[in-house]
């Protein structure tokens, strides 16, 4: 019989993972400390667990609670159960969470009622950057090589280089009319992640910053979280600049998969991604019923929230984030 446990001990939780990185993509929302960052931020309770067959540990689940739901893991890609490889049963994800509304995000499908609508892109950095960047298009080589003529500098920090990163990501979600995420987020970020790496990577035009993104790291894969450009230096391909860096220092770092994070499948956002030559994956959002929508959903919002001065948007953002994960 397979049931739940709770995971007192980080460490093993790190080692059963460490033992399965090379035989499946284990993405940073099972770094078991995500759990305690999102309850400082938004007051969320949480648990890690250990999914059990008889003695045995067979796999791991971290999960945070949402009013009655059971997520895993809000307000990022992926989540849901991480199995060993080696493990040939299937894991009734219902009968784990007895009596429970569920939302697991996986790249596999655990429930009858799914939102696939939602892909990842992953680099993978077995080759090295040189020959990454040889399995571009010859115009998307030459894209990045003429931002770098533009005397952009590039900087990776932390909470020195906060501002600079919320400036833009912020003024960014405005345009599209979503909440941001609030400051103190990304701030317990930087101050209490562990097992990996959190970091700002921002591109700056003399003291400006024009291209920014948050990465995170968790055994050998790192994800460009969340990212914005000032959209005025978009001809100069600074996103492409951006990313190429990040790219190609995660390679030279040893990583193995670089994710460019999650799109919504034939966007225009999808297409752009595509030019890196990633694995392309479907994500799917495993519900324990129906899905009867969500606010993302409702247009009007969207388009009322566009027109709100940008500090009402980041004040607001840090509230209603609670709720849209």
């Amino acid at each position: 019989m397979q049931y739940l446990e709770e995971c007192e001990n980080i460490g093993l939780w790190n080692n059963f993972l460490e033992k399965e990185k090379n035989s499946q993509i284990i993405t940073i929302a099972h770094n078991p400390c995500l759990g305690g960052i999102l309850s400082k931020t938004f007051g969320y309770s949480y648990k890690n667990y250990f999914i059990k067959d008889k003695e045995k540990t067979i796999g791991v689940l971290p999960t945070v609670t949402i009013g009655k739901k059971i997520i895993s893991m809000p307000h990022f890609s992926y989540g849901g159960p991480i199995l060993k490889n080696s493990f040939d049963q299937n894991v009734e994800v219902s009968s784990l969470i007895k009596d429970s509304k569920y939302e697991f995000r996986s790249f596999t499908k655990l429930s009858k009622f799914t939102n696939e609508k939602k892909l990842t892109f992953i680099v993978s950095l077995i080759e090295s950057a040189d020959e990454i960047f040889k399995g571009f298009s010859s115009r998307f080589r030459t894209k990045i090589r003429k931002s770098k003529k533009y005397g952009f500098t590039i900087k990776t920090g932390g909470i020195d280089i906060l501002d600079d990163f919320y400036l833009l990501y912020s003024k960014r979600m405005l345009q599209k009319g979503s909440p941001p995420l609030g400051k103190s987020f990304f701030k317990n970020l930087l101050e209490h992640y562990e097992n990996g790496k959190a970091e700002i990577t921002t591109v700056y035009d003399k003291d400006k910053p024009v291209a920014t993104g948050f990465c995170l790291s968790y055994l050998n894969f790192k994800e460009f979280c969340w990212g914005s450009t000032d959209h005025e230096y978009n001809r100069h391909n600074v996103n492409a600049l951006l990313l190429w860096n990040l790219i190609k220092g995660s390679a030279l770092d040893g990583y193995k998969y670089f994710s460019l994070g999650r799109s919504t499948r034939d966007s225009n956002n999808h297409g752009y991604k595509l030019q890196w030559n990633p694995i392309e994956l479907p994500l799917y959002f495993n519900l324990s019923e129906a899905s009867s929508g969500s606010i993302k959903d409702l247009d009007f919002l969207t388009k009322i929230w566009k027109h709100q001065p940008l500090k009402t948007s980041q004040i607001l953002g840090h509230y209603v984030s609670k709720y849209v994960y």
